[in-house]
């Protein structure tokens, strides 16, 4: 008897909690890296997308408003994308710009970016002002934003 009732109260201990769990879910990569992203129920999931790029620093500006035109604009109009934050750091004659676009899935980002997400999706005149090109972008689950 004991042990039937104390079956019964972890089994409604665990109900009670499984609102609060979080379960990580292992999803490989197009490069074949193994990456957890964290399935939270009665939460939400964001994925941040992190490209970066450098140009110098007398295109900055030029560059910053086609950045914002052909891609900024793209990716805000995506069913899925929850923002977009683009940083600007200039240091002896470089600029460079960091794009976070946060995403509630995988698959939101694979409308974006398509099946090989991990690549870099360059815009047609990166070539142009950047100074290489990066090959591959990363993704981080959001744990935390406290932005005020």
């Amino acid at each position: 008897m004991k042990s039937i009732l104390r079956l019964v109260l972890v089994f409604i201990a665990t109900c009670i909690c499984s609102s609060a769990l979080v379960v990580a879910r292992n999803t490989q990569t197009p490069s074949g890296e193994r990456i957890s992203i964290s399935d939270r129920r009665g939460g939400k999931v964001v994925i941040a997308r992190i490209w970066h790029g450098r140009t110098r620093s007398s295109r900055a500006d030029e560059y910053y408003e086609y950045l914002n035109e052909a891609g900024v604009k793209k990716i805000q109009a995506i069913e899925g994308n929850l923002g977009v934050q683009v940083l600007r750091r200039t240091t002896r004659g470089i600029t460079e710009f960091t794009v976070i676009s946060y995403w509630e899935s995988i698959e939101a980002i694979q409308r974006f970016a398509g099946k090989n997400y991990e690549k870099t999706h360059n815009l047609p005149k990166d070539h142009l002002y950047l100074l290489e090109l990066e090959p591959r972008v990363k993704h981080f689950e959001v744990v935390l934003d406290a932005r005020k």
